[in-house]
């Protein structure tokens, strides 16, 4: 490769996207949104574990506080006594404990306690509903009646706080109503918060040297995938216009590669058809043109080798002519079969009546068809009332059928029929056959017949008598009305040439 295609290459490869960087990146966000998932789920199952681990801490501890109670007797004297209060916030060293009355002013609170009173729960579990054994089955019932049992608050200075409240009758009464207090236990939970954190910041770590490791496995596997890929373009780079027999493998191709594989095999079989069909078109366009310069350039320096009379002159302008003429034949359809490839060449169609219109081309035939002592027939049928008739360009249509009745003549036998047979059919599409009893073409020569210049070798004997570009033209008029072309020629029978039109609303 040289340097201009390499630096379009490098160049075509920095503006386009890459495949490899694709999926890459693919492999990254998957793992990332797969790692984040499964991430953000754990961290939600562990805090509500630490947050209702902390609720059956607190009732706990409620739980021994109504227990001592029952014992001393509660009253409010006893419970807002400092000796009561830093007894039962000395059992454990992260609780705090507050005394409030019913209308949530602290009457005693214990050194710790730092829980402004709005931060409280709003609903307070009277204290006779804690079992005296606490656990997560009777957390989970006690949350199913009472609801939120304990509330979180954060202090200005960061430390996390899970605050419970109950609610203590005094067993005294006031204006005929019993007597009750608050106790309010406050949780400081700074260092499962810290756990929390920890288990978050090596989540964070995990997730990208994760999503890293997915990228470089992403690039590996786009490699090793998109090896595959680079063989078909290593075979498509050694191919051309003398090396198209270099086929794909498909005994190590994977399955998902099978369907291109197979497809691109198929294109390289059509493009090394369609060369082989160039060459032999060259070849035997330089022979056909060769016959008829060869005779035309004889014949002016025979001419010229010596004086001649006049009417020999014009005998060698005459013969001239007659090779200028099949020059000029040969041109023309060539350039109609080069626009009818491109698309330039437009079929008018309409209705034609096909009786007529075979019968007048019979009739242009008639004197060549005596010449050779052959004789001609139509016949015309339909499959409907009314007309016989095709839905074509009459031009074309006559082209068509001059080609096919031109051929039949040329090889049928002396003393024989040619039959052109139509047939209209009741969907609106039509066929014509030509018919005639010549010689038989060989099975091997029938599927390129329509091919251009091609001609079997007992043609070639004749081959100044036509350019071998007939059978091709009727070929392209059928495809420009959207029909198709066929012969069948077996010993013993006719050999017959069918061209159908399609009906109107299919042409």
């Amino acid at each position: 490769m040289t340097d201009r295609p390499k630096a379009l290459l490098h160049w075509l490869g920095g503006r386009r996207k890459s495949l490899t960087r694709q999926i890459s990146l693919l492999f990254a966000l998957i793992s990332f949104l797969v790692i984040a998932a499964m991430g953000f789920s754990v961290d939600r199952m562990l805090a509500g574990e630490l947050l209702e681990a902390n609720d059956v801490l607190l009732l706990g501890n409620m739980s021994l506080l109504r227990g001592r109670l029952a014992r001393l007797g509660p009253s409010e004297t006893l419970l807002t006594s400092p000796r009561f209060i830093e007894e039962t916030a000395m059992g454990y060293r992260k609780l705090a404990l507050a005394v409030l009355d019913e209308d949530r002013r602290i009457l005693a609170a214990s050194e710790g306690f730092n829980i402004p009173v709005p931060a409280l729960p709003e609903r307070a579990i009277p204290i006779e509903a804690i079992p005296d054994r606490v656990d997560n089955a009777s957390e989970r019932g006690l949350r199913k009646s009472f609801g939120e049992l304990s509330r979180e608050w954060i202090a200005p200075d960061g430390r996390w706080y899970q605050v419970l409240l109950a609610r203590v009758s005094l067993g005294e009464e006031v204006n005929g109503q019993p007597k009750s207090a608050m106790i309010a236990l406050s949780y400081d939970r700074s260092l499962p918060r810290e756990l929390l954190a920890r288990y978050r910041k090596g989540l964070l770590e995990t997730l990208i040297a994760s999503v890293l490791a997915a990228a470089a496995l992403g690039v590996w596997a786009a490699r090793l995938v998109l090896k595959r890929v680079r063989r078909i373009a290593a075979t498509a780079g050694r191919i051309g216009a003398h090396a198209l027999n270099e086929r794909l493998s498909l005994e190590d191709t994977p399955e998902e590669f099978l369907e291109s594989t197979l497809a691109f095999n198929h294109m390289l079989d059509r493009l090394e058809d369609s060369f082989r069909r160039l060459s032999e078109f060259s070849s035997d366009l330089a022979h056909d043109l060769r016959t008829p310069i060869n005779n035309l350039l004889g014949e002016a320096q025979v001419a010229l080798s010596r004086p001649r009379e006049a009417a020999e002159y014009r005998a060698v302008l005459e013969s001239a002519v007659e090779e200028y003429e099949r020059l000029s034949r040969m041109i023309e359809n060539m350039l109609f079969l080069a626009r009818a490839d491109n698309a330039q060449a437009r079929a008018a169609p309409q209705w034609v009546d096909l009786r007529e219109a075979l019968g007048k081309i019979l009739s242009y035939y008639e004197l060549l068809a005596e010449e050779r002592g052959i004789r001609l027939a139509l016949e015309v049928s339909s499959e409907r009332s009314g007309r016989p008739r095709a839905w074509a360009d009459e031009l074309m249509l006559n082209r068509a059928v001059g080609n096919l009745l031109s051929n039949a003549l040329r090889h049928g036998r002396p003393d024989c029929t040619v039959t052109v047979r139509a047939v209209a059919r009741d969907d609106g599409s039509a066929e014509v056959e030509v018919a005639n009893p010549g010689p038989e073409i060989a099975a091997e020569h029938l599927p390129r017949i329509f091919d251009r210049f091609y001609r079997p070798c007992s043609a070639r004997e004749d081959s100044s008598t036509g350019s071998g570009l007939g059978l091709a033209i009727v070929k392209s008029i059928a495809e420009l009305h959207g029909g198709k072309v066929g012969v069948r020629s077996e010993p013993g029978l006719q050999t017959t040439f069918t061209l159908s039109f399609p009906a109107a609303s299919r042409s």
